[in-house]
């Protein structure tokens, strides 16, 4: 189905149509931004696809929300005929995006470590401290990209001596010799792109939680997650013809 029930109705698409034409029982999907937001979007789900929802899971809940919304959102919305199978919470692995699109989003070049294309990214650093700072800034976040110039050798070699993805170097200025060696060597691919540091900044972050869902990693993970949240018996009854 399509990401919002915005979509799709200047083609006669729209997530209701196409539930219509299917005949097809609904399992809606409502990313967390505020309780009221999700109680907003859930009666609106109830009221657009009426008995055809079968029921919601709410994800990307903040760890602190989440028995909030579990134990005083499941009961308010039961009242309004919306079963709510689960509230999954908000996980930096499911969100990350691969050294790959972030590659393909920058239009930029690799050069070197491309067998480490599809090492996730989890976190975005911008390396523009001073050298005898940025080892301990960077040790802060793991499986992270690091934004910084091609005339900062300093910078560079503190991201690659820490748990970082990849090197994002702007400005097309190339990194000396001794750095691409030892990211080689780290397994770091550097990625060297034309925009400024704000551009690029503003083009990854938006990437995040849009990434695509063929890494291993990623499956497993939401496997581990639905195993300890859904009710699989449950939701397969629901979503039969007639279920409730």
């Amino acid at each position: 189905g399509g990401g919002s029930l915005r979509e799709g109705w200047v083609a006669d698409l729209s997530p209701v149509q196409v539930a219509e034409l299917l005949e097809a029982r609904v399992l809606a999907v409502v990313p967390y931004l505020s309780e009221l937001q999700v109680v907003d979007d859930l009666v609106t789900a109830r009221v657009r696809f009426g008995p055809s929802l079968a029921g919601a899971v709410v994800n990307r809940v903040p760890g602190h929300r989440r028995p909030l919304v579990a134990e005083r959102m499941r009961p308010f919305l039961a009242e309004r005929g919306i079963r709510l199978f689960a509230v999954l919470p908000r996980d930096r692995l499911l969100q990350a995006v691969s050294v790959g699109e972030i590659l393909e989003g920058l239009g930029g070049r690799v050069l070197c470590a491309r067998d480490h294309m599809d090492a996730l990214v989890e976190h975005l650093m911008v390396g523009a401290m001073s050298a005898e700072s940025a080892l301990a800034y960077f040790r802060r976040r793991p499986n992270k990209a690091v934004i910084t110039g091609g005339d900062r050798p300093d910078i560079q070699l503190a991201a690659i001596e820490t748990s970082t993805r990849c090197l994002v170097l702007t400005g097309n200025l190339h990194p000396p010799a001794p750095i691409l060696g030892k990211a080689e060597q780290a397994g770091i691919p550097i990625l060297l792109t034309p925009h400024d540091t704000l551009t690029a900044v503003e083009i990854i972050e938006s990437f995040f939680g849009k990434g695509r869902w063929h890494q291993a990693e990623k499956v497993q993970r939401m496997e581990e997650l639905l195993a300890g949240e859904l009710d699989f018996d449950a939701l397969a009854a629901a979503l039969e013809p007639g279920g409730a």
